[in-house]
């Protein structure tokens, strides 16, 4: 007994038509499916018998959306050109490449007029991805761009389905045309594409080189261009008094933004050029962190948001948007502000 074409739903109606006959075009040469014309309404919206005019007459649909369509098929039915007559008109989102769309199907083949398969038989839908790589091209190009909830009468010519070769397997003939009545029942839209991986974190900072600012420490580099130290000339103010965020090497990389992960080296000192408290490159680890949800000192989320990946930011934090009056002992005394030199090294 023939195997049921729910069974084989991806040969039938997913395997394009390359896999037909020997005068079906390969994929490299394949013509496309011509583009689907309307002929119009038939019979008005949801009307329990439907009878297709145009290069569809000799097609009748009877029974009312929602419910089994009964097909007939005045054999031998061929068709030239693709073409879509839509017997019930839905008000859903049009479905486009990419989409997976629910349906439910009823597939006759026009040289005999047999009904090949109905899934409404089986109760079970069809999910079908609209991708034009994915279904035969007469199918691909009925359906395409039409709105969830309508019923569509569907012709293919053998072009655009399993050409001079049919597929006995399955039932249809050779140089056979297809009929297909389709629901489309639901749209779920074509995910997302894949962010791309986030690039390898930079070692240190690289881009163009700025002129540091001159009211505040400058930054004391070793041969190899690593940050070890803040030094003063004795001019510079008594206090910070607000936040001061200056690349002194500005990345070419993509800005960073809040709720990104961050990865730095950074090294901290007591303002204008006490102790240094902390740094990321004597440790040979760079820290990741997440920005601007509070996962650092205020000074941080504030001055590294909007600076690019590659830079090198001198930060001049005051107390209030560092550690305020409590410090962090042992380290940190109370009220103390502070100077970070930050390499920005990633972001995702």
């Amino acid at each position: 007994m023939r195997r049921r074409l729910t069974l084989l739903v991806v040969p039938l109606l997913l395997v394009p038509a390359a896999c037909g006959g020997s005068d079906t075009p390969s994929a490299s040469d394949e013509t496309t499916a011509s583009e689907p014309t309307t002929e119009g309404t038939a019979a008005g919206d949801g009307d329990p018998a439907a009878a297709p005019t145009g290069e569809l007459a000799g097609v009748t649909v009877t029974g009312e959306p929602d419910s089994e369509p009964k097909v007939s098929v005045d054999a031998p039915f061929t068709i030239d050109t693709t073409t879509v007559q839509v017997v019930a008109e839905g008000d859903g989102e049009a479905v486009g490449e990419g989409d997976q769309v629910t349906t439910q199907y009823v597939v006759v083949d026009g040289a005999s007029g047999k009904t090949l398969e109905s899934s409404w038989q089986t109760g079970q839908p069809v999910p079908l991805e609209l991708a034009a790589d994915r279904l035969l091209p007469g199918l691909y190009a009925g359906i395409v761009g039409r709105s969830v909830g309508s019923r569509l009468v569907i012709g293919i010519p053998a072009e655009d389905a399993f050409g001079s070769q049919g597929n006995p397997d399955l039932g249809v003939e050779p140089d056979s045309s297809l009929v297909f009545v389709a629901d489309l029942l639901d749209r779920q839209p074509a995910p997302e594409p894949a962010p791309e991986p986030a690039a390898d974190p930079l070692a240190m900072a690289e881009g163009k080189e700025q002129t540091a600012p001159d009211d505040l420490p400058s930054v004391e580099v070793d041969g190899k261009g690593v940050p070890q130290t803040f030094v003063a000339d004795g001019t510079e103010p008594k206090r910070v008094d607000t936040l001061v965020a200056e690349p002194i090497i500005v990345g070419d990389g993509p800005k960073v933004s809040a709720g990104q992960t961050v990865t730095v080296h950074y090294l901290g000192q007591l303002y204008p050029d006490g102790e240094i408290f902390d740094q990321s490159w004597e440790r040979g680890q760079p820290l990741d962190f997440q920005l601007g949800v509070g996962g650092v000192i205020p000074g941080w989320d504030e001055g590294l948001e909007g600076q690019t990946v590659g830079s090198r930011v001198v930060l001049a934090i005051p107390s209030d948007l560092a550690y305020g009056p409590q410090g962090s002992p042992p380290t940190i005394p109370p009220d103390s502000d502070l100077m970070f030199v930050v390499d920005i090294l990633g972001a995702n």
